[in-house]
């Protein structure tokens, strides 16, 4: 796993995503294709018929973060954005909690990160 700064630009690498409401809430379902990390992955997939489309529905916090992966926002910006929309008690911390949800999305390849440079 890798750490961003706070003013690294998380940015999705997938455009096949859909927004629902459920019991009054808004959710995204991203759908993407898992790759193989190696031949192992490669031979497993073919030998057991493993489908490579992955599926993943947000929870109304993770949404509003998919939402603001647009590389238009830091990583910093997202979790003001998170802490002023979604109660505290869900989100904090919200830096750390943020931190950890953006790094499961860069391991499944969805998002990717824009390091920028301090100015």
């Amino acid at each position: 796993m890798s750490t961003h700064a706070p003013n690294a630009i998380p940015t999705r690498t997938t455009d096949d995503w859909e927004v629902t409401i459920s019991d009054g809430d808004r959710r995204v379902t991203i759908t993407w294709t898992k790759s193989p990390r190696n031949r192992l992955d490669q031979f497993l997939f073919d030998l057991f018929g493993t489908s490579r489309e992955r599926e993943l529905t947000l929870d109304p916090v993770g949404t509003t973060v998919w939402r603001h992966c647009d590389g238009n926002h830091t990583v910093s910006e997202i979790a003001s954005i998170v802490a002023e929309e979604h109660d505290a008690d869900r989100v904090e911390p919200v830096n750390e909690t943020l931190a950890h949800f953006l790094m499961q999305l860069e391991e499944r390849e969805i998002i990717q990160f824009d390091d920028q440079a301090d100015e």
